[in-house]
C-alpha cells in the first residue's frame, strides 16, 4: 500500500536576501523550524530507524536522505506533488551497496554521496560518487577519478564552484573540472561530516571539543578574505545537547540547517548561524 504525507494550509516565507521565497506547504510536515531545533519530517523522514544527512533541492520538490537498515546503509528519496509527499523509497542507484551522506548540488543537476561499491582506490574503501540528472532520471553512478579516488574520502559537502569538502576537514579543489590534491583547511581543524555554504562564505560540522555539551557537537567556522577560516565557535543550546549532534548539511537553498540526533533527523532555521558571524559580534 503507497502512503502518502499530506501538508498544511500554504503560507508564504520570505527568506533572507538570495533565497528563494518558500512556501510551507512545500515543506514535508508543513511547518518550518525556528531557531530551536525540532525533528525534522517524522514518520517521512525520522522513524524508528536511524537516519541522517539530509539534501534537498531548491525548489523543495525532492529529498534525498540515508536510512540504516540492518547493517546497510541505503539513500532514501521522497517527491513532493503539489502539498503531498511520496512515501520514501530506495533512491534508483541505491539499495545494493552500503550508500550515505548524499548531496545535491546546488543547481540540482549531480548528486554526490559516498559508498563501498566496487570502484578504483583502494577497495572497500568510502569515497565520492556521483550521478548527474538526465531526461530518463539518474545515471548510473560513475567516480570522480584521481586524486579524488586515491584516498578515504567521506561525507562530502561541495560548494558552488564544485569545491569538496569532508570528513577530517579537507578540501579539494575544482579547477577547470579537474580536482586538486586534498589541502587540510587553514588553521588546521579536526572535525568531520562537514557542511558548506554554497558560497563558501561558512562550514558546519561535528566536533567533540572541549567546552563542548558532551559528546560531539556543531560548530561554524566563516572563511576571511585572505581564505583562512575563523576559529571554530560552537553553535549553543539551541542546537547542541549533552545527547551529541552530527552530520549537519544545508538546504540547496540556505535556509535549513539539518543533523542527526537520537538516530532522528533534526533542523533548525540557518539564522542561528547568523549570530555568530563576525560582524554580527
Amino acid at each position: 500500500m503507497r502512503w502518502y504525507f499530506h501538508l498544511a494550509t500554504a503560507v508564504v516565507l520570505f527568506s533572507r536576501p538570495a533565497m528563494a521565497q518558500i512556501q510551507v506547504a512545500m515543506l514535508p510536515g508543513g511547518a518550518s523550524p525556528g531557531m530551536s531545533a525540532s525533528v525534522f519530517a517524522r514518520d517521512l523522514v525520522s522513524t524508528t530507524a536511524q537516519e541522517y544527512g539530509v539534501t534537498a533541492n531548491k525548489h523543495w520538490s525532492e529529498i534525498y536522505f540515508t536510512r540504516v537498515r540492518g547493517e546497510q546503509s541505503v539513500i532514501m528519496t521522497s517527491h513532493r506533488n503539489g502539498e503531498t509527499w511520496s512515501s520514501a523509497a530506495p533512491a534508483s542507484f541505491s539499495g545494493q551497496y552500503n550508500d550515505s551522506h548524499p548531496w545535491l548540488s546546488p543547481d540540482g543537476e549531480r548528486l554526490y554521496f559516498v559508498s563501498r561499491r566496487p570502484g578504483p582506490g583502494p577497495s572497500e574503501a568510502l569515497n565520492v560518487w556521483v550521478v548527474e540528472r538526465s531526461p530518463e532520471g539518474w545515471t548510473s553512478p560513475f567516480t570522480l577519478g584521481s586524486p579524488v579516488t586515491d584516498q578515504t574520502v567521506h561525507a562530502p559537502s561541495v560548494s558552488g564552484s564544485g569545491t569538496i569538502y569532508a570528513t577530517g576537514l579537507i578540501q579539494l579543489r575544482n579547477v577547470g573540472g579537474q580536482y586538486s590534491p586534498a589541502e587540510r583547511l587553514t588553521p588546521d581543524i579536526t572535525g568531520s561530516h562537514p557542511t558548506v555554504a554554497p558560497e563558501e562564505d561558512f562550514l558546519v560540522f561535528s566536533a567533540r571539543r572541549q567546552g563542548g555539551f558532551g559528546g560531539k557537537d556543531l560548530y561554524v567556522i566563516f572563511r576571511q578574505p585572505d581564505h583562512s577560516w575563523t576559529n571554530p565557535q560552537n553553535l549553543g543550546t539551541d542546537v547542541n545537547t549533552s545527547r551529541g549532534e552530527s552530520s549537519p548539511t544545508l538546504s540547496s537553498d540556505g535556509r535549513f540547517l539539518f543533523f542527526s540526533r537520537d538516530g532522528n533527523v533534526w533542523w533548525v532555521d540557518s539564522a542561528v548561524i547568523e549570530a555568530f558571524r563576525p560582524s554580527h559580534r
